[in-house]
């Protein structure tokens, strides 16, 4: 599509540049933080460490739909069932379960 000349004056060719990866990845990891928070809200996301794991949230563990039960996991101490993510952070000692110890 070709501008008429007139226009080209008035829109600054910086308004249009679109956001760099960073921006980019800066926006799409803060928008997944706020979906996480409002499924914590809605009791969906039960995750035994702060800030919350994302892995479960992008469905790469057993949970497909956004939620996260580890930390019901770690109550019935099923250890396999806990997220490598929520693992790390049992290891690094920032578990805080509100059902059960985090050790495994």
């Amino acid at each position: 599509m070709v501008l008429p000349a007139f226009l080209l004056l008035i829109i600054p060719l910086t308004d249009i540049a679109a956001p760099g990866f960073s921006e980019q990845r800066e926006q799409l990891l803060s928008d997944m933080d706020s979906m996480i928070h409002q499924a914590k809200l809605d009791g969906k996301y039960r995750c035994c460490i702060e800030p919350p794991c994302r892995m479960c949230f992008l469905g790469n563990w057993i949970w497909d739909d956004g939620t996260c039960d580890c930390d019901g996991e770690i109550a019935k101490e099923n250890w396999d069932k806990v997220c490598p993510e929520c693992k790390n952070g049992m290891e690094q000692g920032i578990c805080e379960s509100a059902t059960e110890q985090c050790i495994t």
